[in-house]
């Protein structure tokens, strides 16, 4: 009997767990309100990687790049943090949802890029 509850109760906990993860497409949602006034808008996904190491970004660069991105390489170091950093970032529209975004940043985690992957969506009015 304890068992069974302690199964459900682990399968409840990883089902909420799965639906936690928030994918780039869940946020290129329009607001209802604004779409029922005529607002219309498309939506920029930007994924960052940021690493101390240079090797192994390449690889990471020729994803973002093969799935629509147009990556930049930057160097950084200052007084503060005289080591060298390394950044690259790549943006692409999209004019609504769509899983293809999910799909890049699937892509670059799997790559298991060297150092940290962040990405962000922002919504800005679409042209008519």
């Amino acid at each position: 009997m304890y068992r069974r509850i302690a199964l459900a109760l682990s399968a409840s906990l990883l089902t909420a767990a799965a639906h936690a993860v928030t994918l780039p497409s869940n946020l290129m949602l329009p607001e209802p309100e604004r779409a029922a006034r005529g607002y219309v808008e498309s939506w920029v996904l930007t994924i960052a990687i940021e690493s101390d190491n240079l090797t192994g970004l390449d690889a990471c660069r020729k994803i973002l790049t093969d799935h629509g991105f147009k990556p930049a390489l930057s160097k950084t170091a200052s007084t503060a943090a005289p080591a060298l950093h390394f950044k690259i970032s790549g943006s692409k529209v999209y004019a609504q949802a769509s899983t293809e975004a999910d799909d890049t940043l699937q892509a670059v985690q799997q790559a298991k890029c060297p150092g940290n992957v962040s990405w962000n969506v922002v919504s800005r009015p679409a042209r008519q």
